[in-house]
């Protein structure tokens, strides 16, 4: 008779994703996790592999839940600058939460893992990726509305915007204050906001 299990595996790789965000991934052994999710060594390999694909899993998940909340106006296939404005709106209302002085697990993990191992870089990729889709598409959105320059470069424009982000994110965990960090974000708005 094939074992029951006994744990809700989106519960444990929820409590896994935060562990892994608060203490880093070296800092974390499996030890840990079976003593902060109460699932056995054997419960967590038989769901999630090894700690690397626990990680990898972990990512996806931050992505899918926190990544995802704090993109909600860029989901929107009409998406355009105001869309922009909120998201960086609802990052200057999360960047006081507790939650966020962590900074971002995904450019955590970019920094401590991802040189040194080929399976996570290529995860935060994907993410990095798909977020500069979104932003690429919204930015072109604003152009086809009149809202933003045509002359500006939308691919390259997305891609300053998830720089900034995951730049504003690190600097956050090495304790920067986040209310210096918006002229920074104010300067790359201006940038879409500039008449033609």
């Amino acid at each position: 008779m094939p074992r029951v299990r006994e744990f809700d595996p989106q519960t444990v790789l929820a409590d896994a994703t935060q562990i892994f965000w608060r203490n880093g991934y070296a800092d974390t052994s499996m030890e840990d996790i079976v003593s902060q999710t109460g699932v056995s060594r054997y419960g967590l390999y038989g769901t999630f592999g090894n700690k690397k694909e626990l990680l990898i899993a972990a990512i996806r998940h931050y992505d899918e839940t926190m990544s995802q909340l704090l993109m909600t106006s860029l989901q929107d296939h009409e998406a355009s600058l105001p869309a922009i404005i909120d998201y960086w709106r609802t990052i200057a209302e999360h960047a006081k939460d507790e939650t966020f002085c962590a900074g971002c697990l995904i450019v955590n993990v970019a920094v401590e893992v991802a040189p040194h191992d080929s399976d996570v870089s290529a995860e935060v990729q994907r993410i990095d990726r798909k977020h500069q889709a979104l932003f690429t598409r919204a930015i072109q959105n604003g152009q086809m509305k009149g809202e933003v320059p045509t002359h500006i470069d939308a691919e390259g424009s997305a891609l300053m915007m998830v720089s900034l982000a995951r730049g504003l994110a690190l600097m956050v965990r090495a304790g920067t204050d986040s209310d210096t960090l918006w002229p920074a974000v104010n300067a790359a708005l201006a940038t879409l906001m500039q008449k033609e």
